[in-house]
């Protein structure tokens, strides 16, 4: 290779190409930060949303236009390999990240074993695609351990996460979470105190009538007590004739889904945060409510119990909730809010994450 080659191909970047969810947030925020570093093209199983489109440009992006299911739809996926094969044999990525394993994982490993191979795969686990879709039978367990056999690399958001994916395959995973991109501003002062926050998705592995099932024991010792619910989901209406029954109307209010603004403005005014899911990794909205100073009511899973000890900066609940231990922790908020800010700053800023994978798998 002659000088003036070396020297092009040295200050060449890397093609790096996304395949999930275009309509994500968590794909945009990926994104963000992987065009600081690549070349990057993104095929969407989906659409792409109109803030992703601003980022790529319309020669780097696909759209495969798969109708996203709250269970999946992996036949509606296994039509598009034909055509997934030849966007990346095109493209000739150095790099293609699926995210969510169980199902865009499942078609790169496929595309890299019987297709176009010459790239790096690099498969990122969200949670229930590791953490649920591999347990429900032995065929799905096999294509899990399959799309894990193909990964070059393989990444979590949680330590939790990445030993069930060792289990599975014992392969190195680097762990991180998905982070904030940066530490929010907000005035302690504001907060209202009893002010209580969930916006998880109004669907069953969230619990969302156990968050307000928990409320209602709350609400009849503090006659001040308010439940703000955003999100959506398949059991909206149920939660709401929940809410109706339960004689709560006034004081649990259902919002829909808010946008980053509206949301970080709840955040900012609430004291107190609402998690409890069946099963999950480390959450952004979780993250995003330590960082905006609210204690967290929380599922006591492995995944929450990386960032919250009972009774000392947050709740974990086994069944019932501690209306004594609540009291305790809001008199002790300050020092609680503190201690959970300090906790982000120091391993829940995403772009120094990110900057860190980029390190290790270049």
């Amino acid at each position: 290779m002659k000088l003036g080659q070396m020297i092009n191909q040295m200050g060449k970047q890397q093609r790096y190409l996304l395949f999930g969810d275009g309509n994500s947030p968590h794909t945009l925020k990926w994104v963000k930060e992987l065009i600081l570093h690549y070349d990057v093209f993104v095929v969407s199983s989906s659409q792409v949303s109109e803030s992703l489109k601003k980022v790529i440009p319309a020669e780097k992006r696909e759209a495969l236009g798969v109708e996203v299911q709250a269970e999946g739809n992996t036949l509606g996926y296994f039509k598009k390999i034909f055509k997934l094969n030849s966007i990346i044999k095109r493209i000739q990525p150095e790099i293609v990240n699926a995210h969510y394993i169980s199902s865009h994982g499942f078609l790169i490993a496929l595309v890299k074993q019987f297709g176009y191979s010459k790239f790096k795969f690099v498969a990122s686990a969200w949670g229930t695609d590791v953490l649920v879709f591999p347990f429900r039978n032995k065929v799905f367990f096999r294509i899990m351990k399959f799309v894990l056999s193909k990964a070059d690399y393989i990444t979590s958001d949680s330590n939790h996460m990445s030993k069930v994916i060792q289990q599975i395959k014992n392969k190195p995973v680097i762990t991180f979470t998905f982070g904030l991109d940066e530490m929010p501003d907000f005035n302690e002062y504001e907060k209202e105190a009893s002010l209580y926050f969930s916006n998880r998705a109004l669907s069953e592995n969230y619990n969302i009538g156990e968050v307000i099932r928990a409320f209602q024991s709350i609400a009849e010792e503090d006659l001040e007590a308010r439940l703000v619910v955003s999100n959506e989901g398949a059991d909206k209406e149920n939660l709401v004739w929940q809410v109706v029954e339960l004689g709560l109307t006034e004081r649990v209010e259902f919002v829909g889904f808010l946008s980053a603004e509206e949301q970080a403005k709840v955040y900012s005014k609430s004291s107190f945060y609402f998690s409890l899911p069946s099963s999950d990794s480390t959450s952004v909205s979780l993250l995003e409510a330590l960082a905006y100073g609210c204690i967290p009511i929380l599922s006591d899973i492995p995944a929450n119990r990386e960032w919250v000890k009972n009774a000392e900066n947050g709740i974990l609940i086994e069944k019932d909730i501690d209306l004594k231990l609540i009291n305790k922790l809001r008199n002790n908020r300050m020092s609680i809010i503190r201690f959970n800010r300090k906790q982000i700053e120091e391993r829940g800023i995403f772009p120094k994450l990110m900057n860190d994978f980029v390190e290790i798998i270049k």
